[in-house]
C-alpha cells in the first residue's frame, strides 16, 4: 500500500460505494488511516462486513450499509446514515459498478442495457443526487469522486454497454460540476484502465471465454481477437494495483485538488494516450 498522508482527512466525513473489494477497499483502508469518518456502502455484506473491520481497526469511525445503489432508497439512505452518525458530509466516492454483458450493437438486448446502465451510471447519477441535496443544505461545499473508465473515454471493442455507461458517468460528472461549482461543490472523475482487481479478473476471463467459443463456433481468428481489444497492454506493460487508483481518487477527494473540477483524470499507465 501507499504511505498514506497522515491527517489528510481528519474531521472530514467520507462515503465510499462499491467498498468491499478492489478499488473501493484499498480507498477505504487509505482513507481510514488518513483521519477520514466512512460510510461504506456495498451490496456484498460479507465482504462489507469484514472491510468495515479493518478500517476499524485501523482507528477510523465507520458504518457500513448493506445495499444495491443501483436502487434510488439505498443512495439516499447511506446520506442520511452519514449524517444521522457523523452529523454530515463532505466527500463521496461513487465506485461501485459492474462490467455487465459484454456485446456488440447487434447481440445486446434492452435488459442487457439496462442492466449495465442501472448499476454504472443511475447508482452514480442518484448518489450524486443526494450528496448534492446535502452538501447543499450544509452550505459548507463538498467533494465528489466518480469512478469511471478508461472505457468513458475511448471506446472499448465488444463492450458497447460498459463504455456506453461509462462514457454516461463522465458526462454527468461534468454537468454536475458545471452546475455547483459556485456552490463549493467540485465533482472529478478518475478513468482507470486495467487493475488488478476481482470485477478486472472476471471480464478477462469473459473475454477469454467468449473468444474460444467464437473461434469453436467457425469465426475467422483475427475477428475474434478483435473483439477482445486491439490494445493489450498500457505504456508501463502491466496492470495498476488498486491502492493506485486509490491514490488518485484520495488526491481529487482532497483539498490538495482545490483547483480541481469537471476533470475526467485518468490512471491508466498511458493506455489512453495512443
Amino acid at each position: 500500500m501507499k504511505k498514506p498522508f497522515e491527517g489528510r482527512f481528519d474531521g472530514k466525513v467520507m462515503i465510499i460505494t462499491g467498498a468491499a473489494l478492489g478499488i473501493g477497499e484499498a480507498t477505504a483502508l487509505r482513507a481510514a488511516q488518513e483521519g477520514a469518518s466512512l460510510v461504506l456502502v456495498d451490496k456484498l455484506e460479507e465482504e462489507g462486513q469484514d472491510i468495515l473491520r479493518r478500517v476499524r481497526d485501523l482507528g477510523a469511525q465507520a458504518v457500513f450499509l448493506h445495499g444495491d445503489v443501483s436502487e434510488e432508497e439505498t443512495c439516499k439512505a447511506m446520506v442520511e446514515l452519514a449524517v444521522k452518525t457523523f452529523g454530515r458530509l463532505d466527500i463521496a466516492i461513487n465506485n461501485a459498478g459492474i462490467m455487465g454483458q459484454p456485446g456488440r450493437i447487434v447481440d445486446v438486448t434492452k435488459e442487457q442495457l439496462d442492466h449495465t446502465m442501472a448499476n454504472n451510471f443511475y447508482s452514480v447519477f442518484f448518489s450524486c443526487k443526494y450528496e448534492v441535496i446535502e452538501f447543499l443544505k450544509e452550505e459548507h461545499g463538498g467533494s465528489i469522486v466518480n469512478v469511471a473508465s478508461i472505457a468513458g473515454l475511448t471506446g472499448l471493442p465488444g463492450n458497447l454497454p460498459y463504455s456506453a455507461s461509462k462514457h454516461a458517468v463522465n458526462g454527468l460528472t461534468k454537468n454536475v460540476a458545471i452546475d455547483y461549482a459556485r456552490k463549493g461543490i467540485r465533482v472529478n472523475s478518475v478513468n482507470p484502465a486495467g487493475t488488478t482487481t476481482p470485477l478486472t479478473k472476471a471480464a478477462y476471463e469473459y473475454v477469454k471465454r467468449h473468444y474460444e467459443q467464437a473461434i469453436a463456433a467457425g469465426m475467422d481468428p483475427k475477428e475474434a481477437k478483435s473483439m477482445a481489444g486491439l490494445k493489450t497492454r498500457s505504456l508501463l506493460e502491466r496492470e495498476a494495483q488498486p491502492d493506485e487508483q486509490a491514490s488518485a481518487i484520495l488526491f481529487l477527494a482532497s483539498d490538495d485538488a482545490s483547483f480541481f473540477t469537471a476533470a475526467t483524470i485518468a490512471p491508466d499507465g498511458g493506455w489512453t494516450s495512443f
